[in-house]
């Protein structure tokens, strides 16, 4: 798992020259380079054939036509299982960037072969579990009060999981249900 920083360019020729993602599709290098670009390169060869990542990205990676390169770069290396658009509140007070997480498992002849056209799941978090300002949103019993989970703990209200049944069905719960449609290697 990865939360790189987005914040500033690589610049420096000796470290750009250590990346395939470091030059340009006429193999020269690039003058600088986007400090999570280089993350994902480097995590994904961190990662073992079979083994998976997630990463979160800014959005602009996944639509941007400038990254067309990085994301033929990350298909060419790993299945992508899932992209997960993360509500903009989510990094609130600290970043308001637009995030979405990448999950990805590194092809293998046994675990995940290679294949040209495959599905990907998609979803996008409705419920930060943040106000706009980034103070939490928790979830409330029937007289206003916040709920407390089974350890005592405040509840979130969010949408990525079901936070052992406190919530409803979320986008984890949905991956899993399609993990195992898919009879992806984790999930058989």
């Amino acid at each position: 798992m990865a939360n790189p920083p987005f914040a500033g360019d690589i610049k420096e020729s000796r470290i750009i020259h250590k990346y395939e993602l470091g030059y340009n599709n006429k193999n020269k290098p690039k003058s600088k380079v986007g400090r999570d670009i280089l993350f994902i390169e480097r995590n994904l060869d961190f990662i073992k054939p079979g083994g998976r990542m997630a990463i979160v990205l800014p959005q602009g990676r996944f639509n941007n036509t400038s990254d067309k390169d990085i994301r033929e770069f990350i298909a060419d290396k790993a299945r992508i299982l899932a992209v997960v658009g993360l509500h903009g509140n989510t990094f609130k007070p600290h970043a308001g960037t637009k995030t979405s997480v990448l999950f990805v498992q590194k092809w293998d002849d046994k675990l995940c072969p290679k294949k040209g056209d495959y599905p990907i799941f998609f979803a996008v978090s409705e419920k930060a579990g943040k106000d706009n300002s980034g103070e939490y949103v928790y979830v409330k019993n029937g007289d206003g009060k916040p709920k407390l989970d089974k350890y005592g703990h405040l509840i979130v209200d969010h949408d990525l999981h079901n936070q052992g049944g406190e919530l409803s069905e979320g986008i984890a719960e949905a991956f899993i249900n399609w993990a195992k449609k898919e009879k992806l290697s984790f999930w058989r």
